[in-house]
């Protein structure tokens, strides 16, 4: 018998496997502010976190908001310009087959991401997202919650699905993601072994139910 009511996907190194792309592009900006690259532990730590987080970490200090704005903007232009140059995209393996599955059975869909409202464009040009997944049950990192580990983007999601935490699964690649899940009373918690994850530490959590390395492993049949 089936429990989940809905399913709230994580975006980045879960839907759209760019873990590295979003490390290479980190990596120039901490050459830039540190002049040292970003370490893979630091890579691993700073995962499923917001912009304005990482950028503080590489800072040292609380940034500003102008530097907030102007730091991301490099950074997502490189980010940008390196997904381009691997062409042509694709979301995940099996994500658009169990997007179609679930549709049939009636299950809504929603994303809880850390990335901004500019990445989200730039995804819905790419993917068309908005084919599977309405957009308002695109949260994405707007400025004004707390980001993953702390569980207000699982919460909001939740509100915006209309139903308790409990009755949800998520998939989520990192540590913070999978904390907020977690913290946010999400029912059932998959980890995502894609390209850059930290699969070790994420598939011994506590709570996750099995590890996803392809979306057709996953049964709609609990």
């Amino acid at each position: 018998m089936r429990t989940d009511k809905a399913l709230i996907f994580d975006f980045n190194g879960t839907l759209f496997w760019d873990t590295e792309y979003h490390r290479q592009a980190w990596g120039a900006i901490s050459l830039r502010l540190r002049n040292k690259p970003l370490a893979k532990e630091e890579s691993h730590h700073l995962n499923g976190r917001t912009n304005a987080e990482t950028i503080a970490y590489l800072l040292g200090r609380l940034p500003s908001k102008e530097e907030v704005i102007r730091i991301s903007r490099e950074k997502e232009g490189i980010y940008e310009d390196i997904c381009l140059d691997n062409r042509p995209l694709s979301l995940a393996p099996g994500a658009i087959t169990l997007f179609k599955r679930a549709k049939l059975a009636g299950i809504p869909l929603a994303i809880a991401t850390s990335a901004g409202e500019d990445n989200i464009r730039r995804y819905e040009a790419w993917f068309s997202l908005s084919k599977y997944v309405p957009s308002s049950l695109i949260i994405y990192d707007n400025g004004k919650r707390k980001g993953k580990p702390e569980p207000d983007i699982y919460q909001d999601t939740c509100k915006a699905l209309g139903l308790k935490p409990e009755a949800c699964t998520v998939f989520e690649d990192t540590k913070a993601g999978i904390l907020s899940a977690s913290r946010a009373g999400i029912g059932s918690m998959y980890a995502v072994g894609s390209p850059g994850a930290d699969i070790q530490t994420i598939q011994a959590m506590e709570g996750v139910h099995g590890l996803i390395t392809d979306f057709s492993e996953f049964s709609l049949e609990q």
